[in-house]
């Protein structure tokens, strides 16, 4: 199976939503598995204020957030993810949408290698037991979160059209 790290495409879409003040709004540290019941099911976020914002289907920074066709998307597949409303408001412009917050399974054991154009490998030599029949998790490495999707929803994301979205290929491998 392939794996894809998903981020927003912030060269092509310079005008997607930019949160503002959010670290006074959410601990970000709350935003784990064990954790996310510490979380208000609902929360509004400002963003920069924009006549020209876009509304991608994912915002990555500083947390991830998915529209309702990505997080619709998500729950086809059956993962164990927990969403959080988020309601993203330009109130100067009276422009507001709404977001969900996923909140999923993080490993930190395996390593995540961005794969060139070029590059021919195995892809499933040692693949980590623990992404077995996963279809979206995080991965953190150097403390920073990657989300990551396999091939099947990177798909189904592609044939919704998703707006947005950024896939790089990735090699997944336990740390030795």
């Amino acid at each position: 199976m392939k794996y894809f790290e998903l981020t927003l495409d912030r060269d092509t879409y310079k005008t997607a939503p930019r949160l503002i003040n959010w670290y006074r709004v959410q601990d970000v540290q709350l935003i784990k598995w064990e954790s996310y019941h510490k979380l208000k099911k609902r929360q509004i976020y400002n963003i920069e204020p924009s006549l020209e914002t876009i509304f991608t289907d994912i915002v990555s920074f500083p947390f991830l957030l998915v529209s309702s066709m990505v997080k619709d998307t998500i729950r086809l597949y059956g993962d164990e993810v927990v969403f959080k409303e988020i309601i993203l408001l330009d109130s100067k412009n009276e422009l507001e949408q709404v977001y969900y917050l996923p909140v999923m399974q993080e490993n930190c054991e395996i390593e995540l290698v961005h794969i060139m154009r070029n590059d021919h490998m195995d892809f499933h030599k040692n693949i980590p037991q623990w992404i077995d029949g996963r279809n979206i998790f995080w991965i953190k490495q150097k403390g920073e979160r990657h989300t990551i999707i396999n091939l099947d929803l990177a798909e189904s994301l592609l044939r919704r059209n998703a707006v947005g979205i950024q896939l790089k290929e990735v090699r997944l491998t336990i740390k030795s």
